[in-house]
Formats: structure tokens, sequence, C-alpha cells
């Protein structure tokens, strides 16, 4: 073998070991290009459904607190049944409500109930399904007369 053939034997060997050396480095990238992507994306996908969540229940607090016209309220002048209607009312306000908004209605834990703009058909659904995290249910513990009973006693609260 003469000395050409023996060197040209060892190029190709460091060629070939090269070329296996490249190629395990480019799985070894590729793998890691990988995990980086599953990271990436898993933290990104957590990020989205953080800040959709937060969207989400942020729309429903703002909705909760915007006042809404002041629609199908009781009449002004108070007639002798919706007097009597208050009454009952108050009784169940103290009964069921006061400890949070106060044995005067002008709030405490809960907020002030004096001169509200909800709608009775609003304020109905804020009794019957409370408002999560803040106030909770009542649909199962009043009737509907006892609501309009609850709604024509806020209405009397004034200033």
């Amino acid at each position: 073998m003469d000395s050409s053939a023996f060197f040209l034997s060892a190029g190709e060997q460091d060629i070939s070991a090269l070329s296996c050396f490249s190629e395990r480095i480019r799985a070894e990238m590729k793998a890691q290009i990988k995990q980086i992507t599953l990271v990436l994306a898993t933290a990104l996908g957590l990020f989205g459904m953080v800040f959709g969540l937060l969207f989400v229940l942020q729309l429903e607090t703002v909705a909760d607190s915007m006042p809404e016209p002041a629609t199908d309220m009781v009449a002004s002048t108070p007639t002798p049944a919706m007097e009597i209607q208050a009454k009952a009312g108050a009784t169940l306000f103290r009964q069921n409500c006061a400890h949070c908004h106060g044995d005067d209605a002008k709030g405490d834990e809960g907020p002030s109930l004096y001169d509200l703009t909800r709608s009775d058909a609003r304020i109905a659904r804020i009794i019957n399904e409370g408002i999560k995290g803040e106030m909770p249910k009542f649909g199962s513990k009043f009737s509907e007369a006892d609501i309009q009973s609850l709604i024509a006693f806020l209405r009397t609260l004034k200033g």
C-alpha cells in the first residue's frame, strides 16, 4: 500500500467520523428544538387560558356592577297593598340580608341598597342567583312573592 492510499483512506475515515458526529449533533439539536417548542407551546397555552378566564370573569363582574335603567319599578306613590308588601319585605330583609347589608341597609359587607337604579327584574335575578363570590343564592329559599316583597321594601329606601 502506497502512502497516498493510506492518506486517502485516513481522510475518508475522518470525513466519515465527522459525518456521524454531525448527524448526531443534528439529531440532538432537533430533539432540543422539539422540547423547547413543546415548553413554549404549553406556556403560551396556559398564558392564553389564564388571561381568557380573567377576561371572562372580569366581564361578569363588570356587568353585575353596572347600573341598569330603572324600568318596571314600583310606582312612586305607594298603595296600602304596597306598604303591606314592603313591611313583609322588611321582615325578610332583617332575617336574611341585614347581616351583610347592615340593619339599616346602608351597607356593611354588602353594598348599600339605598336608591337602587337596577330594574325589578335585575334585582330579582340577583336575589335568585346571587353574585359569585359576593352574595349567596336565595332562589331556593324565597318564593316569588317573597322576592317581590323584598323588592318593594328596597324601593322604599331613599336618600
